[in-house]
């Protein structure tokens, strides 16, 4: 019997270590790449999808086997209960683990009902263009910023064709104001929104800019170009595009609708 509880307390105290590790491991893997201590490769890739996976199996693993002989002791030892912290850690290894899991399940999910691209613009027909600054700054491995050679890699279909597909709501934004007051309002609206903005001209109504990532440090480049119309009033167009990667999961879309949003609140637009 000392042999069982013996096993009993090791396994409550590697479920409680798993319990604390797995999210520590996938922190510091999107941390570490934000930061630079290593390539966002070994951070998402390795990191996060090899070892991860791993761990989060480990936590549910040693989570149920230190609940069932906890069980199995509370029945059998009378005498011998455990304290409540080691329920709770194995309670708790066996939440962190499944809940890592599920997140991981609903992020496949996601990106499988989404197409694989990362270049989306509110004008799929003229999209602004990059200058050439910032292309160099994107750096000789970034995804190319050639909209017009753009296929779906599933499908192979044109890139036009799979964002008005997928994303029919990311539209050209028309506006009553101004042009240069239109600028004015875009411009502080990035800035509001956390985009680094690197490229401005009043007189050419465009700029740049580039938003990063909190976890990874993920870098995406916009451009947002505003044009007069003849009856009054502007178009602003935006363009988002992933310096790396396939598929954005989404993101590109997501931050110009906010964008979007964000701007016709500024304007007083409907």
């Amino acid at each position: 019997m000392g042999i069982l509880l013996t096993i009993r307390t090791f396994a409550v105290w590697l479920a409680a270590l798993a319990a604390i590790i797995a999210p520590l491991w996938f922190a510091a893997a999107g941390l570490g790449s934000r930061i630079g201590l290593w390539d966002w490769r070994f951070g998402l890739g390795t990191m996060t999808r090899e070892i991860g996976p791993n761990l989060l199996f480990a936590a549910v693993g040693l989570g149920a086997l230190a609940l069932v002989l906890l069980i199995v002791t509370a029945i059998v030892v009378k005498e011998r209960r455990a304290g409540v912290g080691a329920w709770v850690a194995s309670v708790v290894a066996i939440a962190v683990g499944a809940a890592g899991l599920w997140y991981a399940a609903s992020v496949a999910a996601r990106a499988a009902d989404i197409p694989p691209i990362h270049d989306i613009t509110t004008d799929t027909a003229s999209p602004p263009q990059f200058t050439a600054s910032l292309i160099t700054r994107r750096g000789a491995d970034a995804n190319s910023v050639d909209y017009e050679s753009k296929t779906d890699p599933r499908s192979g279909r044109p890139l036009p064709e799979v964002q008005a597909e997928a994303y029919p709501d990311i539209q050209p934004i028309a506006v009553s104001a101004e042009p240069l007051a239109a600028y004015q309002a875009a411009l502080r609206v990035a800035r509001e929104l956390g985009w680094t903005v690197s490229t401005k001209s009043e007189r050419d109504l465009m700029f740049e800019a580039t938003a990063t990532t909190f976890w990874y440090g993920f870098r995406d480049d916009i451009v947002v170009r505003v044009t007069a119309l003849t009856d009054g009033g502007a178009v602003v167009d935006a363009r988002s595009v992933s310096r790396v990667g396939v598929s954005d999961l989404g993101a590109n879309a997501a931050r110009l609708r906010t964008f979007s949003a964000r701007l016709r609140d500024r304007l007083g637009e409907d």
